[in-house]
């Protein structure tokens, strides 16, 4: 009796394990041709510059499933260079029905070619024909202005800086269709009778839009002037005009004994800093003429 329920017990664990290693019922390709066998789609069907796409094959035939597929890449820049093909592994859906790949962001103009290959439980090998897309977000253009300030747009936080207080510098287009490359912050401060100290930092995109930069806290008695370079899609430079905001000693007189913060230096614009002379720029505080004027 026990001999027949320990047959009976293996009898089953065999069963589970075939059943679990098997392929599902008609897992197979039922023709040879790919696009017979599995449609293929990818959205956003029109991708713009900041859209990731998800490319997906499905199978048509109902209890057909994929066991692996491969996409392979290849990415032709706006410039017409090619390359790829690359080949990259499909993530395979449960059940087995579909599989998908994500494709990063590309440039306007980019296109996008690919192909697949994909087998079912019995090895059985299909390849589609090509497909593409082409990343057709709006153009962008170079500055269409000949000054800084018809170009960008800035805004400083806090509008009255603070003594000790951090200021962030933003600039965005003014252009909806020109987008700002990139940016460098240069600055100057001078403290009382001390020598002119010199610095600056590299802007970078804190949105699609806005690029934005850190000016340390320094103490009252600090006259600050900073300065942006710009550049534009095409590496087109162009400088904005000397800004400048002056921590008054007899305003405000907490933390005086705070050591001055580091400034980070950029590499490759220090003979700009050389050649720029001391500016006298003094902001006159509202507080203090409503002071005065009681």
């Amino acid at each position: 009796m026990r001999l027949a329920i320990a047959l009976l017990a293996c009898l089953a664990l065999v069963a589970t394990v075939v059943s679990v290693a098997s392929p599902p019922a008609r897992a197979t390709w039922p023709s040879p041709v790919f696009e017979e066998n599995l449609t293929v789609e990818w959205s956003p069907l029109r991708p713009t510059a900041l859209d990731r796409v998800t490319i997906v094959i499905r199978t048509i035939a109902p209890n057909t499933f994929i066991k692996g597929a491969t996409v392979y890449l290849s990415i032709t820049s706006p410039e017409n260079v090619t390359d790829g093909p690359f080949p990259n592994p499909m993530v395979i859906g449960n059940p087995p029905t579909q599989a998908t790949f994500g494709v990063r962001a590309y440039p306007n103009g980019t296109t996008m070619g690919f192909y697949f290959v994909a087998w079912d439980y019995d090895n059985d090998v299909v390849t589609s024909h090509a497909y593409s897309y082409r990343v057709e977000g709006a153009p962008e253009f170079g500055w269409k202005h000949p000054t800084f300030e018809e170009n960008v747009a800035v805004t400083v936080f806090p509008p009255i800086p603070q003594p000790h207080d951090p200021v962030t510098v933003s600039i965005r287009s003014r252009e909806p269709d020109v987008r700002i490359g990139g940016a460098n912050l240069y600055l100057k401060f001078i403290y009382g009778t001390d020598p002119p100290q010199a610095g600056g930092f590299v802007m970078a995109y804190v949105n699609t839009t806005d690029l934005s930069a850190t000016i340390p806290g320094y103490p009252p008695g600090t006259q600050v002037v900073y300065w942006i370079l710009a550049w534009d899609k095409d590496v087109d430079t162009i400088g904005s005009p000397f800004y400048a905001y002056n921590l008054s000693v007899d305003k405000y007189t907490r933390h005086e004994n705070l050591p001055f913060p580091p400034v980070e230096t950029v590499v490759g614009y220090s003979f700009g800093l050389a050649i720029l002379v001391p500016i006298s720029v003094y902001f006159v505080d509202a507080r203090r003429r409503r002071r005065s004027g009681r």
